[in-house]
Protein backbone atom coordinates (compact mmCIF):
# COMPACT_ATOMS: atom_id res chain seq x y z
CA UNK A 1 0.00 0.00 0.00
CA UNK A 2 1.27 3.11 -0.92
CA UNK A 3 0.84 6.37 1.53
CA UNK A 4 1.62 10.10 1.04
CA UNK A 5 2.31 12.14 4.27
CA UNK A 6 2.25 16.29 4.08
CA UNK A 7 5.38 18.60 5.15
CA UNK A 8 7.90 20.93 4.13
CA UNK A 9 11.55 20.27 3.56
CA UNK A 10 14.39 22.23 4.91
CA UNK A 11 17.79 22.70 2.60
CA UNK A 12 20.76 22.40 4.60
CA UNK A 13 22.12 25.81 6.16
CA UNK A 14 18.86 27.26 4.88
CA UNK A 15 15.76 28.01 7.51
CA UNK A 16 13.20 28.59 4.90
CA UNK A 17 10.80 26.38 4.64
CA UNK A 18 9.33 24.85 1.41
CA UNK A 19 6.06 22.78 1.12
CA UNK A 20 6.09 19.35 -0.02
CA UNK A 21 4.78 15.95 0.26
CA UNK A 22 5.81 12.45 0.27
CA UNK A 23 5.19 8.59 -0.68
CA UNK A 24 5.80 6.06 1.36
CA UNK A 25 6.35 3.30 -0.86
CA UNK A 26 5.65 -0.42 -0.42
CA UNK A 27 9.36 -1.22 -1.22
CA UNK A 28 10.45 1.23 1.87
CA UNK A 29 11.32 3.89 -0.97
CA UNK A 30 10.65 7.18 -0.08
CA UNK A 31 9.33 9.47 -2.92
CA UNK A 32 9.94 13.47 -1.94
CA UNK A 33 8.23 16.12 -4.30
CA UNK A 34 8.71 19.42 -3.76
CA UNK A 35 9.25 22.63 -5.68
CA UNK A 36 12.85 22.73 -5.53
CA UNK A 37 13.80 19.60 -4.61
CA UNK A 38 12.27 15.77 -5.55
CA UNK A 39 14.05 12.48 -5.58
CA UNK A 40 13.89 9.15 -4.22
CA UNK A 41 15.31 7.78 -1.08
CA UNK A 42 16.24 4.28 0.27
CA UNK A 43 14.84 3.98 3.91
CA UNK A 44 17.91 2.38 5.38
CA UNK A 45 19.88 5.29 3.73
CA UNK A 46 18.00 8.36 6.23
CA UNK A 47 18.14 8.82 9.45
CA UNK A 48 14.66 9.36 11.17
CA UNK A 49 14.40 11.16 14.76
CA UNK A 50 12.70 9.52 17.73
CA UNK A 51 8.85 9.56 17.97
CA UNK A 52 8.04 12.09 21.28
CA UNK A 53 4.47 11.86 21.40
CA UNK A 54 3.04 14.14 18.50
CA UNK A 55 5.97 16.19 17.76
CA UNK A 56 6.69 16.26 14.28
CA UNK A 57 9.52 13.85 13.25
CA UNK A 58 12.10 14.86 10.91
CA UNK A 59 13.93 12.02 8.08
CA UNK A 60 17.17 13.51 7.14
CA UNK A 61 18.71 12.46 3.70
CA UNK A 62 22.01 12.31 2.47
CA UNK A 63 21.91 15.40 0.67
CA UNK A 64 21.39 17.15 3.97
CA UNK A 65 18.17 18.07 3.29
CA UNK A 66 15.49 16.85 6.09
CA UNK A 67 11.87 16.48 5.69
CA UNK A 68 9.63 17.42 8.74
CA UNK A 69 6.07 15.53 8.33
CA UNK A 70 3.21 16.67 9.35
CA UNK A 71 1.64 13.47 9.99
CA UNK A 72 3.80 11.74 12.53
CA UNK A 73 0.79 9.35 12.73
CA UNK A 74 0.72 7.83 9.36
CA UNK A 75 4.96 7.90 9.16
CA UNK A 76 5.16 5.93 12.60
CA UNK A 77 2.37 3.45 11.15
CA UNK A 78 4.46 3.20 8.21
CA UNK A 79 7.84 2.58 9.93
CA UNK A 80 6.62 0.00 12.01
CA UNK A 81 5.95 -2.08 8.93
CA UNK A 82 8.98 -1.45 7.03
CA UNK A 83 11.56 -0.91 9.55
CA UNK A 84 12.77 -2.91 12.08
CA UNK A 85 12.58 -2.07 16.01
CA UNK A 86 15.18 -0.37 17.70
CA UNK A 87 16.26 -2.27 20.79
CA UNK A 88 15.06 1.14 22.61
CA UNK A 89 11.66 0.79 20.96
CA UNK A 90 11.49 -3.01 21.81
CA UNK A 91 12.41 -2.32 25.64
CA UNK A 92 9.93 0.78 25.70
CA UNK A 93 6.99 -1.16 24.45
CA UNK A 94 7.97 -4.14 27.00
CA UNK A 95 6.15 -3.08 30.57
CA UNK A 96 8.52 -5.53 32.50
CA UNK A 97 11.44 -4.41 31.29
CA UNK A 98 10.10 -0.90 32.26
CA UNK A 99 9.11 -1.55 35.35
CA UNK A 100 12.58 -3.12 35.92
CA UNK A 101 14.90 -0.06 34.59
CA UNK A 102 12.38 2.31 36.73
CA UNK A 103 13.62 0.51 39.73
CA UNK A 104 17.37 -0.08 38.46
CA UNK A 105 17.05 3.50 37.95
CA UNK A 106 16.12 4.47 41.33
CA UNK A 107 17.82 1.63 43.32
CA UNK A 108 21.38 3.28 40.99
CA UNK A 109 20.13 7.22 42.04
CA UNK A 110 20.05 6.49 45.76
CA UNK A 111 23.16 4.65 45.93
CA UNK A 112 25.29 7.39 44.34
CA UNK A 113 23.40 9.97 46.51
CA UNK A 114 23.75 7.88 49.98
CA UNK A 115 27.49 6.48 48.69
CA UNK A 116 28.46 7.47 46.46
CA UNK A 117 28.58 11.45 47.04
CA UNK A 118 29.84 11.30 50.12
CA UNK A 119 32.63 8.89 49.06
CA UNK A 120 33.53 11.20 46.54
CA UNK A 121 33.52 14.07 48.72
CA UNK A 122 35.80 12.97 50.91
CA UNK A 123 38.36 12.37 48.07
CA UNK A 124 38.04 15.47 46.47
CA UNK A 125 38.16 17.28 49.93
CA UNK A 126 41.57 15.43 50.58
CA UNK A 127 42.79 16.67 47.37
CA UNK A 128 42.21 20.40 48.45
CA UNK A 129 45.09 22.55 48.96
CA UNK A 130 45.50 23.56 52.56
CA UNK A 131 46.42 27.04 51.12
CA UNK A 132 42.91 27.54 50.02
CA UNK A 133 41.31 25.37 52.62
CA UNK A 134 42.66 28.17 54.58
CA UNK A 135 41.66 30.78 52.57
CA UNK A 136 38.16 29.32 52.46
CA UNK A 137 38.43 29.70 56.55
CA UNK A 138 39.76 33.05 56.46
CA UNK A 139 36.45 34.17 54.34
CA UNK A 140 33.87 32.52 56.43
CA UNK A 141 35.76 33.99 59.63
CA UNK A 142 35.41 37.70 58.23
CA UNK A 143 31.17 36.97 57.93
CA UNK A 144 30.92 35.64 61.51
CA UNK A 145 29.17 39.54 62.49
CA UNK A 146 26.63 38.52 59.62
CA UNK A 147 26.30 35.54 61.21
CA UNK A 148 25.21 37.39 64.22
CA UNK A 149 28.80 36.77 66.57
CA UNK A 150 29.97 39.53 68.19
CA UNK A 151 32.93 40.16 70.48
CA UNK A 152 33.19 37.98 73.75
CA UNK A 153 31.82 39.75 77.15
CA UNK A 154 34.36 37.34 78.93
CA UNK A 155 37.12 38.61 80.87
CA UNK A 156 40.39 38.79 79.56
CA UNK A 157 41.33 36.43 81.94
CA UNK A 158 38.88 33.94 81.52
CA UNK A 159 39.54 33.95 77.99
CA UNK A 160 42.90 33.47 78.84
CA UNK A 161 42.53 30.20 80.84
CA UNK A 162 40.28 28.88 77.91
CA UNK A 163 43.45 29.00 75.50
CA UNK A 164 45.42 27.37 77.75
CA UNK A 165 42.74 24.95 78.09
CA UNK A 166 42.51 24.36 74.42
CA UNK A 167 46.28 24.33 73.81
CA UNK A 168 47.04 22.01 76.52
CA UNK A 169 43.65 19.76 74.47
CA UNK A 170 45.42 20.20 70.97
CA UNK A 171 49.11 19.16 73.00
CA UNK A 172 47.84 15.90 74.20
CA UNK A 173 47.04 14.80 71.10
CA UNK A 174 48.88 12.10 69.72
CA UNK A 175 50.90 12.92 66.06
CA UNK A 176 49.27 16.10 65.80
CA UNK A 177 50.91 16.75 62.23
CA UNK A 178 49.09 13.99 60.97
CA UNK A 179 45.88 14.98 62.56
CA UNK A 180 45.50 18.53 61.36
CA UNK A 181 47.40 19.99 58.26
CA UNK A 182 47.26 23.89 60.21
CA UNK A 183 47.82 24.55 64.04
CA UNK A 184 43.82 24.63 65.29
CA UNK A 185 42.69 28.08 66.73
CA UNK A 186 40.12 28.72 69.55
CA UNK A 187 38.12 31.62 68.60
CA UNK A 188 35.57 32.96 71.26
CA UNK A 189 32.16 34.95 70.20
CA UNK A 190 28.98 36.13 71.97
CA UNK A 191 26.36 34.95 69.48
CA UNK A 192 22.62 35.82 69.65
CA UNK A 193 21.75 32.27 68.77
CA UNK A 194 22.89 30.96 72.25
CA UNK A 195 25.32 28.03 72.98
CA UNK A 196 27.42 26.48 70.66
CA UNK A 197 30.34 25.54 69.05
CA UNK A 198 31.37 24.98 65.64
CA UNK A 199 34.38 24.32 63.68
CA UNK A 200 35.26 25.97 60.43
CA UNK A 201 37.20 25.51 57.34
CA UNK A 202 41.07 26.58 58.19
CA UNK A 203 41.21 24.93 61.63
CA UNK A 204 39.52 27.49 63.35
CA UNK A 205 37.42 26.69 66.28
CA UNK A 206 33.91 29.26 67.51
CA UNK A 207 32.96 28.67 70.83
CA UNK A 208 30.19 30.93 72.04
CA UNK A 209 30.27 32.91 75.69
CA UNK A 210 26.77 31.41 76.21
CA UNK A 211 28.26 27.66 75.53
CA UNK A 212 31.00 28.69 78.25
CA UNK A 213 28.21 29.90 80.83
CA UNK A 214 26.05 26.33 80.15
CA UNK A 215 29.03 23.92 81.27
CA UNK A 216 29.49 23.09 84.22
CA UNK A 217 33.11 23.02 84.44
CA UNK A 218 35.70 22.94 81.92
CA UNK A 219 35.84 19.18 81.43
CA UNK A 220 32.97 19.26 79.87
CA UNK A 221 34.17 22.49 77.91
CA UNK A 222 37.38 20.34 77.13
CA UNK A 223 35.21 17.13 75.47
CA UNK A 224 32.98 20.08 73.13
CA UNK A 225 36.49 20.87 72.11
CA UNK A 226 37.56 17.77 71.16
CA UNK A 227 34.50 17.11 69.46
CA UNK A 228 35.09 19.97 67.09
CA UNK A 229 38.72 18.81 66.70
CA UNK A 230 37.04 15.51 65.28
CA UNK A 231 34.81 17.73 62.77
CA UNK A 232 38.92 19.43 61.57
CA UNK A 233 40.88 15.71 61.90
CA UNK A 234 38.30 14.41 59.11
CA UNK A 235 37.87 17.39 57.18
CA UNK A 236 33.83 17.38 57.50
CA UNK A 237 33.62 21.43 56.73
CA UNK A 238 35.59 20.95 53.15
CA UNK A 239 33.61 17.82 52.88
CA UNK A 240 30.08 19.22 53.52
CA UNK A 241 31.10 22.21 51.07
CA UNK A 242 32.37 19.75 48.12
CA UNK A 243 28.82 17.91 48.54
CA UNK A 244 26.69 20.86 48.83
CA UNK A 245 28.23 21.66 45.13
CA UNK A 246 28.22 18.29 44.13
CA UNK A 247 24.21 18.29 45.01
CA UNK A 248 23.61 21.60 43.84
CA UNK A 249 25.10 21.26 40.44
CA UNK A 250 23.35 17.70 39.62
CA UNK A 251 20.29 19.21 40.45
CA UNK A 252 20.59 22.16 38.17
CA UNK A 253 21.04 19.90 35.69
CA UNK A 254 18.00 17.58 36.08
CA UNK A 255 15.63 20.40 36.99
CA UNK A 256 17.52 23.38 35.44
CA UNK A 257 17.38 26.69 36.53
CA UNK A 258 14.94 28.91 34.64
CA UNK A 259 12.62 29.38 37.15
CA UNK A 260 11.74 29.52 40.92
CA UNK A 261 10.47 26.34 41.23
CA UNK A 262 13.91 24.99 40.10
CA UNK A 263 15.29 26.71 42.73
CA UNK A 264 13.18 25.68 45.18
CA UNK A 265 13.40 21.73 43.51
CA UNK A 266 17.33 22.32 44.04
CA UNK A 267 17.37 23.50 48.10
CA UNK A 268 15.24 20.43 49.12
CA UNK A 269 17.09 18.23 46.98
CA UNK A 270 20.40 19.64 48.31
CA UNK A 271 19.48 20.25 52.00
CA UNK A 272 17.41 16.34 51.95
CA UNK A 273 20.33 15.08 51.40
CA UNK A 274 23.16 16.81 53.13
CA UNK A 275 20.90 16.74 56.79
CA UNK A 276 22.20 12.77 56.59
CA UNK A 277 25.85 13.40 55.63
CA UNK A 278 25.66 16.24 58.52
CA UNK A 279 24.71 13.41 60.91
CA UNK A 280 27.36 10.93 60.01
CA UNK A 281 29.96 13.80 60.30
CA UNK A 282 28.74 14.01 64.23
CA UNK A 283 29.14 10.54 64.73
CA UNK A 284 32.30 10.56 63.38
CA UNK A 285 33.07 13.31 65.49
CA UNK A 286 31.36 12.07 68.53
CA UNK A 287 33.93 8.80 68.52
CA UNK A 288 36.83 10.90 68.26
CA UNK A 289 35.98 13.03 71.34
CA UNK A 290 34.82 9.53 73.10
CA UNK A 291 38.25 7.65 72.24
CA UNK A 292 40.51 10.26 73.51
CA UNK A 293 38.50 11.03 76.40
CA UNK A 294 38.36 7.51 77.19
CA UNK A 295 42.17 7.29 77.15
CA UNK A 296 42.92 10.01 79.14
CA UNK A 297 39.86 9.31 82.10
CA UNK A 298 38.51 6.45 81.16
CA UNK A 299 35.25 7.59 80.62
CA UNK A 300 32.86 9.63 78.32
CA UNK A 301 31.44 11.20 81.27
CA UNK A 302 31.87 14.79 80.63
CA UNK A 303 30.69 15.07 76.95
CA UNK A 304 27.45 12.84 77.82
CA UNK A 305 26.78 15.82 80.88
CA UNK A 306 27.41 18.50 78.24
CA UNK A 307 24.66 16.97 75.98
CA UNK A 308 22.26 16.21 79.11
CA UNK A 309 22.61 20.30 79.59
CA UNK A 310 22.11 21.29 75.90
CA UNK A 311 19.21 18.90 75.92
CA UNK A 312 17.55 20.66 79.11
CA UNK A 313 18.35 23.91 77.49
CA UNK A 314 16.97 23.85 74.04
CA UNK A 315 13.74 21.32 74.96
CA UNK A 316 12.86 22.15 71.03
CA UNK A 317 10.98 18.79 69.32
CA UNK A 318 12.55 18.45 65.90
CA UNK A 319 11.89 15.07 63.73
CA UNK A 320 14.71 13.46 63.16
CA UNK A 321 14.64 13.66 59.13
CA UNK A 322 14.74 17.05 59.48
CA UNK A 323 17.69 17.81 62.11
CA UNK A 324 21.68 18.10 60.74
CA UNK A 325 22.26 16.32 63.68
CA UNK A 326 21.62 12.97 65.76
CA UNK A 327 18.86 12.47 68.14
CA UNK A 328 21.23 14.21 71.61
CA UNK A 329 19.77 10.79 73.42
CA UNK A 330 20.81 8.53 70.58
CA UNK A 331 24.43 10.25 70.80
CA UNK A 332 24.53 10.09 74.55
CA UNK A 333 23.65 6.49 74.25
CA UNK A 334 26.32 5.77 71.95
CA UNK A 335 28.59 7.49 74.14
CA UNK A 336 27.96 4.84 77.46
CA UNK A 337 28.47 2.39 74.78
CA UNK A 338 31.62 3.43 73.71
CA UNK A 339 33.12 3.40 77.53
CA UNK A 340 31.44 0.36 78.48
CA UNK A 341 33.09 -1.73 75.44
CA UNK A 342 36.22 -0.39 75.70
Amino acid sequence: MIEQIDGHILAPKNATKYPASMVLGANGMLTVSSEPFSGQHQLETTEISAALGNTPRNITFNSGQVFVASQSQHLNQWLTKHSKPSVINKLEQHLGLIVVACIVTVIVTYSTIVYGVPTASKLIANMVPHSVEKQVGDYSLSLVEEMGFSESSLTSDRQAELQLLFSDTVNKLPQQAELFSQPPQLLIFSSKEGANAFAMAGGHIILTDEMIELADNDSQLQAVLLHELGHIRHRHIMTSIVQSSILSIAAAMIVGEASGIADTLMSVTVLGTSLSYSRHHEHEADNFAAEHLHNWYQNTDSLVSLYKLLQSKHQIDIPDWASTHPNLEDRMAELKKYSQNQ
